[in-house]
């Protein structure tokens, strides 16, 4: 049995915006339950926000842990315990690298980094698991589903990635 491949991705600072996101959030919920208490109107919404902020710090805490795993049966796109996609490589249509259009509609995509299903106008919904959020991006189409990614050496990932697809 052959051991899985690992691949970083490209280099970002995209945890940043993350982290900073979730820091202001806590900090108002924080402030609001100190000046109001647990008796106040905005109960629901301290608690929502504090919990969002917490949300937002963990995911940017699992920066460090994206990876691109190429197994024995299948491509793996991991960040931390809330991202795993696996992609069986029987089922990989096409890889191809490409600029992914700004779209106006709420997704998780910030400058430098993308996470979970994310919708672009021209190519419809991509499963996101990326250092970027729309210029160079690998992205991978199967029958059922797109995955992007960045790769950091995207050229050795590609040919290790078609060896197991023309198997």
């Amino acid at each position: 049995m052959k051991m899985k491949q690992v691949f970083k991705p490209r280099r970002s600072t995209g945890w940043i915006w993350v982290a900073v996101i979730g820091l202001v959030l806590l900090a108002v919920g924080l402030g609001l339950f100190f000046s109001t208490g647990t008796s106040g109107p905005f109960l629901i919404t301290i608690l929502l926000t504090c919990i969002i902020g917490l949300v937002f710090l963990v995911i940017a805490i699992f920066f460090p842990s994206m990876r691109y795993e190429i197994g024995d049966t299948c491509l793996s796109l991991t960040y931390g315990p809330m991202l795993r996609y696996s992609i069986n490589y029987e089922e990989i249509k096409s890889i191809h690298r490409r600029d992914l259009g700004f779209g106006a509609i709420s997704s998780f995509r910030f400058p430098g980094l993308a996470l979970f299903k994310v919708p672009y106008p021209e190519v419809g919904t991509v499963n996101m698991c990326a250092t970027a959020s729309g210029d160079d991006i690998l992205l991978i189409e199967t029958s059922s589903a797109k995955y992007g990614i960045t790769p950091a050496d995207e050229e050795a990932f590609v040919a290790e990635l078609r060896k197991h697809i023309a198997k």
